[in-house]
């Protein structure tokens, strides 16, 4: 959802003042295959004077991890852990627990991760990550930086209290053979540091950038976890490897992954977010259930509560002008047509005037000390609803929940249009800094839990103004069907769009966008494993553009949580080509897109992965769609290698599939 006032900020590395904090674990049982699930768990972490070291043997296996001197953990530090072996990986969750009879000394500088990854090789060490999301249109872009020897450590953060926000959490540590991937799991700000120490060996450095602050006895919160696999090849099939952890174990599991993420039709083609009625969502929703097209979700976004969006956000009611019985008849009549209703919330936001912060203004928390690029929320009375408080998060669970079972809403779709990091900061005691967005992350965390708790069929939709709350924490809690606010309404679209495609399928499998437009180069480029078409439902023209599309994508939806290939650099440059490939191995089936805007007839010469030479595939050119070609696996590498090029804008698609 695009916040009001948006700001273009490129993620910058910072340095940060490293604290000292180890995490020491056994890495012993995951190298020597020892059976386990992601529900083992191991007990307190025994101090240790040492610094942890990672040591990948020549398969990239890690064969143990030993400790270095720099002090013993903080007391009151409980480290437990989850193994996944089936993908050489092992998350680690960590807790501070204060005495029952007393309060916790003061914790300074904590930090998650402090450990020396040891590679098998003294080949060139790569770090590989991504932007986050901005609303920029180099959001999700591709970045690499060599580490070496005797160069200062470089360092990477989130930007103001988001997690996926100006940088992903995610990083890839890659030499000639293989590497390791790390992830952050934490919504709110972290930091994290990569130092070559000596040949072969990489010092990673993570957790919260700020962290002051003792605890009551009895009290026990949260930290940012963390997840590292091992993989052996090139830095892609770690990738691609970490892709299918994250499909597996950092999703949500209450449906399968396909029925995660919705086929919608948006109203907010045809009627403005603050001009929807409960007549006009349930004459939309028969619409749409007229023309038949194979959509599953009904999709009504923010300006539902009283005050529209965004200066009514603290007021929790739906318009009684135009909601005169809320919501409720219009799920009722989504329901009656065989649709899902998804429906946006904002929870976390008041503006100024509105209900809660006349009426509970003990709940809330005002900006300060903003930079200049951000001193619209100070001046624009934004508040942030403090989840960390108990009362202000019970009373966001039972009105959200009340109206999720009231509407019959199946996808509940939780927007957060702020920098929650200048909220937290303001008015901090002395002994308290850093513990404020603690106890708001874990609050939110329990926000999320309980309310799939309530509703297990629920799905929950995280954008936070465009994918910038995408952490592992946050994912195997919810999915993303709204990744970047620069969108079609940007100047570069549909290269933006095209090109975030690519950058975020590096790492997150369930993701996409849809199109607001029938043509088939935007239709094209918003395909993904999910998609909602803000159309113009009253055209029969645009409605039967959007059929013939339709057929096509829901026979490749599926492959986008496949294996995913970069077939160019990224580039967002519209008059270069940019293409990638998924790609299911069992099946034997994928799709590669290509696109290119208009220019000189330039031919793509792409080399397709994962094509056996012996094999037969059936291929179909979109652009030619009664057409089939049945050819070998050697012969159609040489096709990929022999596209037609074209002075039009291109957006080629071929699917292909064993005979």
């Amino acid at each position: 959802m695009k916040a009001n006032h948006l700001i273009l900020q490129a993620s910058r590395p910072v340095v940060c003042e490293i604290g000292l904090f180890r995490v020491g674990l056994l890495w012993l049982l995951v190298s020597m295959g020892q059976a386990g699930s992601a529900n083992d768990s191991l007990a307190l972490a025994s101090p240790q004077a040492s610094e942890s070291l990672c040591t990948l043997s020549s398969d990239y296996v890690f064969q143990a991890m030993n400790q270095m001197p720099f002090g013993n953990k903080p007391s009151g530090m409980v480290i437990s852990e989850l193994r996944y072996p089936d993908h050489r990986a092992v998350e680690w969750q960590l807790r501070l627990e204060a005495p029952a009879t007393q309060d916790s000394p003061i914790y300074r500088d904590l930090e998650s991760a402090k450990f020396i990854l040891e590679l098998p090789d003294n080949s060139d060490i790569t770090l590989h990550w991504n932007r986050g999301s901005h609303a920029s249109p180099n959001d999700f872009e591709p970045k690499t930086q060599t580490l070496a020897l005797g160069a200062d450590a470089y360092r990477l953060e989130s930007i103001g209290g988001r997690s996926s926000d100006g940088c992903m959490p995610y990083f890839n540590i890659a030499n000639q053979g293989g590497g390791v991937v790390l992830a952050i799991g934490w919504t709110g700000d972290w930091k994290a540091s990569f130092e070559m120490v000596s040949d072969r060996k990489v010092r990673f450095t993570a957790g919260l950038k700020r962290t002051h602050f003792k605890l009551g006895s009895g009290q026990s919160v949260r930290l940012p976890s963390i997840i590292i696999m091992s993989y052996r090849g090139n830095w892609i099939d770690g990738q691609n490897q970490f892709r299918q952890l994250m499909l597996k174990h950092l999703t949500p599991t209450n449906h399968d992954a396909k029925a995660l993420m919705p086929v919608a039709a948006s109203i907010h083609g045809m009627i403005g977010f603050n001009d929807t009625t409960a007549a006009s969502v349930i004459e939309f929703a028969n619409r749409v259930a007229e023309s038949k097209l194979p959509v599953d979700t009904v999709w009504l976004d923010a300006g539902w509560t009283t005050g529209g969006f965004p200066t009514g956000q603290g007021n929790p009611e739906a318009d009684v002008q135009r909601y005169p019985n809320g919501l409720q008849p219009v799920g009722d009549e989504i329901a009656r047509h065989g649709k899902r209703f998804l429906t946006w919330f904002e929870p976390e936001r008041a503006m100024r005037g509105t209900w809660m912060v006349r009426k509970h203004p003990e709940w809330i928390l005002a900006p300060s000390g903003t930079p200049d690029e951000y001193r619209y929320m100070e001046n624009d009375g934004f508040h942030l609803v403090d989840f960390g408080n108990p009362d202000a998060r019970t009373w966001a669970l039972e009105t959200v929940s009340k109206e999720i079972s009231r509407a019959s809403i199946q996808i509940y779709r939780q927007d957060f249009n702020e920098y929650p990091s200048y909220f937290w900061h303001t008015n901090e005691a002395p002994e308290e800094i850093g513990l404020r967005e603690i106890r708001y992350i874990n609050g939110l965390y329990d926000f999320l839990d309980e309310l799939l708790r309530r509703h297990p069929k629920l799905i929950i939709d995280s954008c936070a103004s465009g994918g910038r709350r995408m952490d592992f924490e946050m994912m195997r809690r919810s999915v993303c069907l709204w990744r970047s606010d620069s969108c079609w309404d940007d100047k570069t679209y549909p290269r933006n769009v095209q090109a975030m495609q690519y950058g975020l399928s590096l790492w997150i499998p369930l993701h996409g966008l849809g199109s607001v437009a029938t043509d088939h180069i935007s239709l094209r480029s918003g395909m993904g494993s999910c998609a909602s078409f803000a159309i113009n439902y009253r055209d029969p023209n645009a409605v039967e553009s959007l059929r013939s599309f339709l057929q096509q994508y829901m026979k490749v939806r599926h492959l986008f949580a496949a294996d995913f290939h970069p077939l160019t650099d990224w580039s967002n440059d519209p008059t270069q080509w940019i293409a990638f490939q998924h790609h299911d191995p069992v099946l034997h089936e994928g799709i590669v897109q290509a696109f290119r805007a208009a220019g000189q007839p330039v031919s793509p010469r792409l080399s397709l992965k994962g094509i056996e030479v012996d094999r037969e595939y059936v291929v179909s050119n979109w652009d030619e769609p009664n057409k089939e070609s049945i050819l070998s696996g050697r012969d159609f590498v040489q096709y990929g290698k022999n596209l037609p090029g074209s002075e039009a804008a291109q957006a080629i698609t071929l699917h292909y599939k064993s005979k």
